[in-house]
């Protein structure tokens, strides 16, 4: 299935994106709210899905916060020209590598591939960036322009 959007499509969303007055967020899960940008994202592009990914990974992101006491984490969604696409969630921060502990700037949390994806071909960047621990562990999802 082919896109009726374009590059630049997806360019003048994160132009027009670079600060968010308002939040929201799926009544089904209390731990992901979201920036104007990704609503706008969603909206522009019919993604909904992307939003719902990373809710499906929510339990894996808050596992891998308390155990490397890091909440900041890098998503990102790379089209090949199959209309498949690789979705990650990465963090930087320490590891364990030769017995030494040394500074990573890209340690993989999750990695998928996914088929049939209809957005344009484009280094899609977002943050997801841990905002509250209590009552609940909650995380900001945003366009990498709004940070």
């Amino acid at each position: 299935m082919k896109s009726n959007f374009t590059t630049d499509t997806v360019k003048q969303i994160y132009l027009r994106n670079y600060g968010s007055e308002e939040f929201y967020k799926r009544s089904y899960c209390e731990n992901l709210i979201y920036t104007e940008g990704m609503r706008d994202f969603q909206m522009t592009l019919n993604t909904f899905w992307v939003i719902d990914w990373y809710i499906s990974h929510i339990r894996k992101i808050i596992e891998t916060t308390k155990a490397a006491d890091d909440g900041f984490f890098v998503g990102t969604i790379k089209i090949k020209n199959n209309n498949t696409a690789t979705f990650e969630i990465f963090r930087e921060g320490y590891i364990i590598k030769n017995g030494k502990k040394q500074y990573s700037e890209h340690i993989t949390v999750i990695k998928e591939t996914v088929k049939n994806i209809d957005l344009p071909i484009f280094d899609y960047k977002f943050y997801l960036i841990l905002t509250n621990v209590e009552p609940i562990f909650q995380y900001t999802l945003m366009l990498s322009s709004e940070y």
